[in-house]
């Protein structure tokens, strides 16, 4: 008898848990419940392009059930606005920032000075970050490029570094992703 792996999926959603299950697994077997505050959707295989655009989910790797719940409300932790869907798989050595303890994460002078950014801010430094291009977040963010430097000096001045190096870019988006830790 062959066992196939089963692949777990942690779920934040107003719609009901069973209808998002459906949509992700309409052709299978799937199990869905509340657990610890998320949804679990459980089934052999998850089809990430079927979750509704406001639901958030994280998506373990097959395997054992155990691990691949963990991995899961992992992956929801790095979900954002402009990622709703993580698979655990994608996070590679990023899942290594699940693991820092929160007051760390907390106490580190770049999260704090993100968490003292305006909203529209921690959104242009997000879609720069996502995109690594001026132009292109300014495209995201339907503003013209020159407000988007603009932004984009005001955060490098509250962070202290200069985005515009790779040193300064890695260190903005671990500082952001952290955050994003803290408030997922």
């Amino acid at each position: 008898m062959v066992i196939s792996p089963l692949c777990v999926a942690a779920v934040r959603s107003a719609l009901p848990l069973d209808k998002v299950a459906g949509l992700v697994c309409p052709s299978r077997p799937v199990k869905s419940a509340p657990l610890d505050g998320v949804g679990v959707i459980m089934a052999a295989t998850i089809d990430p392009s079927g979750f509704p655009a406001d639901v958030c989910a994280g998506i373990g790797s097959g395997g054992s059930p155990d691990r691949s719940w963990r991995e899961a409300r992992t992956a929801l932790r790095f979900t954002t606005p402009r990622r709703p869907v993580v698979h655990h798989d994608d996070l590679g050595a990023m899942a290594l920032l699940a693991q820092i303890p929160v007051d760390a994460m907390r106490d580190n002078a770049d999260v704090a000075a993100i968490a003292c950014l305006s909203a529209e801010d921690v959104e242009t430094l997000d879609a720069y970050c996502t995109t690594g291009s001026l132009r292109r977040a300014a495209d995201v963010l339907h503003r013209h490029h020159s407000s988007v430097a603009r932004r984009l000096d005001q955060v490098a001045r509250a962070l202290s570094t200069d985005l515009t190096t790779p040193a300064g870019l890695t260190r903005a988006r671990l500082a952001l992703t952290a955050w994003h830790l803290l408030n997922n």
